[in-house]
Order: C-alpha cells, then structure tokens, then sequence
C-alpha cells in the first residue's frame, strides 16, 4: 500500500502518516522500484494501535513506551503505570469540568433574559472580568445558585404568560 491509500484505510491525513514515520511510531517502510514507500500490514497494524490509543488520550510518548515494551519479557507494570497515570489526567479534567460547568451555571443566573442586552448580568460580569474585577462565575458565593432557580423560575413564568 502507498502512504495515501493506507491513510486513506485509516482515515488519517497522509502528513499524519508520515510524522508517525519520521516519529519512529512505526516501522520503516519498504520501497518500491519508483522510490514510493510501501506500507504492509503490519504497518496497518501499527498505526491502528497509535490511533487507538490516541483516542484513549494517550500521549506519543507513551504510546512509544507501549510499543516498546511490547516485545520485551516484562510484566505489565509499566502498561498500568501509564494506564493509570492517563485516569489520573482524566479525574483531574472531570473536577475542572465541573468547576467550570459551576461557572457557567452561575453566570446563567445573572441572565434576566427579557432584559436589554446593555442590562444582561451576563454582559455586566463579562465586562467587568475584564477589567480586572471579580466575576460572578469566579464568585464562589452560594446565592448564585439560588439566584438561577429564581431566574429560571422568572423565565418559566413568563413563558408562560406569553
């Protein structure tokens, strides 16, 4: 197979190909009379490994540990080591996430929505993060949370008297 048709099977960009290449990701291919390389199987297999663990978040590094002890007569202490240190980076994004969703949830409730956009609690706190003041999302205050039932329970009403 050529660079482009084994890209192509995978749904990889062919630079992509050829950075795992130049990354020593994957074993050097052959050649072809024409100086194109030729890309087997066992290519296929390589980069389908690389890919797979990219989707599970895995740095190149990593994946170069995982491919290097692949064939040597160790136990997997080391694929849990990388394993584990990956969900590590993962509960460590989730508590970001949540904080952040907290953030967000706060500076919802600033929004009256039937208000002029100049008026938006939104815009307001936006604004004034922006110059260097405290924002209600950063704002760890509780009354923001009861400030968005109240918000939404507005919004509610006035939905329905439409």
């Amino acid at each position: 197979m050529l660079r482009n048709e084994i890209a192509k099977k995978l749904g990889l960009d062919m630079e992509t190909v050829r950075f795992y290449e130049k990354q020593n990701m994957i074993s050097k291919p052959g050649r072809l009379e024409n100086g194109y390389r030729e890309y087997s199987e066992d290519h296929l297999v390589e980069l389908k490994f690389i890919q797979h663990c990219r989707s599970l978040g895995i740095s190149l590094d990593e994946i170069r540990t995982l491919k290097n002890i692949q064939d040597e007569a160790v136990d997997c202490s080391e694929a849990n080591k990388i394993i584990d240190h990956n969900i590590s980076l993962i509960e460590v994004k989730i508590r970001e996430l949540k904080n952040l969703r907290s953030q967000l949830i706060s500076l919802s409730a600033s929004c009256e929505s039937t208000v002029d956009v100049k008026n938006c609690g939104i815009v307001k706190s936006l604004k004034s993060a922006a110059k260097g003041d405290l924002c209600i999302c950063h704002d760890s205050d509780t009354k923001k949370i009861k400030t968005k039932s109240m918000a939404k329970n507005q919004r509610s009403k006035l939905k329905r008297k439409s």
